[in-house]
């Protein structure tokens, strides 16, 4: 069933829950929304959904949720927790780019082609990207300067390019089996500080973090 999400519904409420097949063009920059529940296998086009939306605090994404919509949840400066479920697709550009996540948990199965996907979140200190997690957009991180530990699943492949350039506060990576970092540029920006990645099926070709060992 496909749902038409327009603005005067997103103002005017605290809680919204949203379900099915979610289409038209949002924006609550100026609404009471403060959460938002995302029921199971619902696929979001509605670009600009819940953009700038000042008072937003907390998202439920349940499993397998679609995100194909362009800037859905950007610029959300409040929003600080993201409880996603497996199997989460971001499609689109800038989905939770300048969010006010302090922490972020990708969660396992879970696949980003869309660019900039969480990007200039500079609150964010703490990132774990959950087993089987495979990112193909561009910059997926980039921006998040405050970002300092990263922990990676088993599986996991990075495909995409400079998916943490300019993430300059770096100081712990730790990957799982089998991790895959592919693409250019992905740490460029990046004030080298000594990593080690422990694991066995190491693969990277990209060089641009050098203390890699």
């Amino acid at each position: 069933m496909t749902h038409n999400i327009e603005y005067s519904q997103l103002s005017k409420k605290q809680n919204i829950q949203i379900s099915g097949h979610v289409s038209g063009f949002g924006g609550c920059s100026h609404g009471v929304c403060q959460t938002v529940n995302v029921a199971p296998n619902t696929t979001i086009e509605a670009s600009y959904l819940f953009e700038l939306c000042e008072n937003l605090e907390h998202v439920d994404l349940g499993q397998n949720v679609i995100i194909t919509a362009n800037n859905a949840f950007h610029g959300c400066s409040s929003l600080e927790t993201l409880n996603a479920s497996n199997g989460l697709s971001l499609r689109g550009k800038a989905s939770f780019a300048q969010c006010g996540f302090q922490t972020l948990v990708i969660p396992a199965g879970s696949v980003i082609d869309g660019d900039y996907s969480f990007g200039k979140c500079q609150n964010l200190r703490s990132l774990v990207i959950g087993d089987d997690c495979v990112i193909h957009g561009d910059s997926s991180f980039q921006d998040c300067s405050n970002l300092s530990s990263i922990r990676v699943g088993n599986g996991v492949k990075i495909l995409g390019n400079r998916t943490f350039a300019n993430c300059e506060k770096i100081e712990f990576i730790s990957v799982g089996n089998d991790f895959s970092l592919f693409g250019k540029d992905n740490f460029a920006g990046c004030i080298n500080q000594p990593v080690s990645l422990h694991g066995t099926n190491l693969y990277y070709t990209d060089i641009t973090y050098p203390n890699f060992a």
